[in-house]
């Protein structure tokens, strides 16, 4: 309680709405965005000369921070839709918005504001899966029938049907994943509620049961063992017991009924009927999506056509699967090499790369981690199509570069 007085007193609880974004709607988030930027730029105004003074390097970090918000736009003068082109731009207004506030009003002044916030989204995180446990405790005679495999569909259903809060399996997975990785770096005082915490995020990790997400944390933990386990005997023992433990886990979570279903009886063959799953289905798409690449191009499709073109050779397929429900290409870097071509998808993988040299370089693993996670994800899914996954990736990676980036010129003004 006395840390949200401290706050209100020092104008400083609108830094800290969009670490509550694991608990708030889409219509929520957009608003919390609203104010984090209005009594930002307020704030800045009013403090103008007190505030750290915004140069020309502010003005360039912004804009590579935000260059994706750029490509969208740019892609308008050669789609062939340009009323879903501006859809897109409107859900990508994120890109823009927070690298801005944060790069040049500059709201957050210190790493303690940084570590906090971490920890309201630790929170908000651990409340997302303790809300949604509830929901689909209160629903679990609908849940619970069939076979397993049906059984499993339908949890996880019930996680994106959770009121209010429901997010898609994979995004739900995602933030419980961040969450993991935040509250490895940034642990409370009392160990009681780091242990429940971690208990509660991995749980919900295993409840979302979604493949990639998960591959990505092992090799993630994998990496962080090596870097915090310097004696290399050591390292592989501890890696050995991670093993072990991620191994119970999947056979005890809803993860194995999918592996054994998804992959071990369909070994991978294309959707037939009414037999499709999100693997069969996995193998059509990429089908698709790699047969489109030779006609994108230099400069894509365009983000807006794409969905146009795949959907057309979802056709060849003999399911009704692709005509329930539009399905992307479920890989962010086919995404981008259809919607910008070769060139924009070099310069994308450029701007992602400097973002892993800054962390590199100032020796944020957290930072270096966190990216590590996403650019795994993103072979599988498409993160940063959908505003949870935009809003949370341009938020911390915004945040953590822009930190990064001032304790780097803070080292070569003393040196």
């Amino acid at each position: 309680m006395n840390t949200v007085v401290n706050m209100v007193k020092r104008n400083e609880i609108h830094l800290y709405l969009l670490a509550l974004l694991p608990i708030l709607s889409l219509a929520m988030v957009s608003i919390a965005i609203i104010i984090f930027s209005t009594i930002s730029l307020l704030l800045y105004i009013v403090n103008k000369n007190t505030n750290y003074k915004t140069n020309k390097k502010n003005w360039i970090q912004f804009f590579l921070f935000s260059l994706l918000f750029f490509f969208y736009v740019v892609s308008l003068l050669w789609s062939d839709n340009l009323l879903i082109g501006l859809q897109i731009i409107e859900k990508s207004l994120s890109f823009l918005i927070i690298p801005l506030v944060i790069f040049i009003l500059k709201p957050f002044k210190n790493r303690n504001q940084l570590v906090l916030f971490n920890r309201v989204f630790i929170l908000s995180s651990v409340f997302l899966v303790i809300l949604t446990t509830i929901y689909i405790l209160n629903t679990v005679s609908n849940i619970f029938n069939g076979n397993n495999y049906s059984k499993i569909t339908n949890l996880r259903d019930a996680i994106e049907l959770t009121p209010l809060i429901g997010e898609h399996p994979i995004y739900f997975a995602f933030i419980t994943a961040v969450g993991i990785l935040l509250l490895y770096y940034n642990k409370f005082k009392t160990k009681i509620l780091n242990h429940l915490c971690a208990v509660i995020l991995i749980f919900g990790l295993m409840l979302a049961s979604s493949k990639g997400v998960i591959i990505a944390v092992v090799i993630v933990t994998i990496i962080i063992i090596f870097q915090e386990i310097k004696n290399k005997i050591n390292a592989i023992l501890a890696l050995i017991i991670f093993a072990i433990g991620v191994s119970a886990l999947v056979y005890f979570s809803p993860l194995k009924s999918r592996i054994e279903k998804e992959i071990i009886e369909n070994k991978f063959t294309y959707p037939e009927g009414i037999h499709y799953n999100s693997t069969n289905l996995r193998t059509a798409i990429y089908n698709c999506s790699f047969s489109l690449v030779q006609k994108s191009g230099l400069i894509g499709f365009a983000p807006a056509d794409i969905q146009q073109e795949l959907n057309e050779c979802y056709k060849k397929f003999n399911t009704p699967a692709f005509k329930k429900t539009n399905y992307n290409t479920h890989n962010q870097y086919l995404d981008y090499l259809l919607s910008f071509g070769i060139i924009g998808l070099l310069l994308i993988l450029f701007v992602f790369f400097y973002y892993l040299k800054i962390a590199i370089v100032n020796k944020d693993n957290l930072h270096l981690n966190f990216l590590i996670l996403l650019y795994i994800v993103l072979f599988t899914e498409n993160i940063l199509s959908r505003n949870t996954g935009i809003v949370l990736f341009v938020t911390f990676n915004s945040l953590f570069g822009y930190f990064n980036l001032q304790s780097l010129r803070q080292k070569h003004d003393n040196s």
